[in-house]
């Protein structure tokens, strides 16, 4: 089949993080109210864009999760809200609820600003965090950043910031790398170059794998994405 128009790619990351197995009531709450996030955040910004749009939910969920923590009053309770996770108590969120998963949070204060260390302690202990002071008008803090990026996802992400405003103070910084395997797999036999659409003007041509099945097809309109399940998988 080929689209009339740019495909849009919605990278949900959190709707698959959960094993098929039995899990606790809480975790798979906190994926469905994860999952509710990064719906509207690819709904937020789908809408403004016609080219395509790959969003890393799970990383900036996991960034918001860990700023959510040194917070109180006011300020918890909109970073809640915005998360959907309005009504739960953010001292009992866990760190991570997916398997084959790597992921990393970097606080990273300028030399001259200062962070708790109880906040310090907390981020270490359920993120498993990482701090580091740095100086932000010198081109090594880049460096510092990426290399650290690449350690933790077995340099999967090669590079989190390419500029830095030398007027920074504070930076959090999360990276992710999410490894899993389709089932059933595809035939790597059938695979074969189509088009893909890279925005409205511009095709190139990419290997795709193909299968033959029953699928139930649904359309979103508010998201603009197509919504396609089997009896054994899901993918949007």
């Amino acid at each position: 089949m080929t689209p009339s128009g740019p495909l849009s790619l919605v990278g949900v990351l959190l709707l698959g993080v959960v094993s098929s197995q039995t899990v606790d009531r809480s975790v798979e709450e906190l994926t469905n109210k994860n999952t509710d996030f990064a719906a509207r955040l690819y709904r937020a910004v789908a809408s403004r864009t016609d080219d395509n749009v790959f969003l890393s939910t799970m990383a900036l969920s996991t960034a918001l999760a860990a700023l959510l923590s040194a917070t109180s009053g006011p300020t918890q309770d909109q970073l809640l809200q915005g998360l959907s996770l309005a009504g739960l108590d953010p001292q009992t969120l866990p760190g991570s609820v997916a398997a084959n998963l790597k992921q990393g949070v970097a606080v990273l204060p300028s030399q001259t600003f200062q962070v708790s260390s109880s906040y310090q302690d907390l981020v270490r202990t359920k993120f498993g965090g990482y701090f580091q002071s740095l100086t932000f008008t010198e081109p090594q803090a880049t460096t510092t950043i990426n290399r650290w990026a690449q350690e933790q996802t077995g340099a999967k992400v090669q590079k989190v910031v390419t500029f830095l405003d030398p007027q920074t103070q504070l930076l959090l910084a999360t990276v992710a790398s999410y490894q899993s395997r389709f089932s059933p797999s595809f035939n790597a036999s059938l695979t074969q170059d189509e088009r893909f659409y890279v925005s409205r003007y511009q095709v190139v041509m990419v290997p795709m794998m193909f299968r033959a099945d029953k699928y139930f097809l649904a359309y979103d309109r508010s998201l603009k994405a197509g919504m396609m399940s089997s009896s054994s998988s899901v993918a949007s």
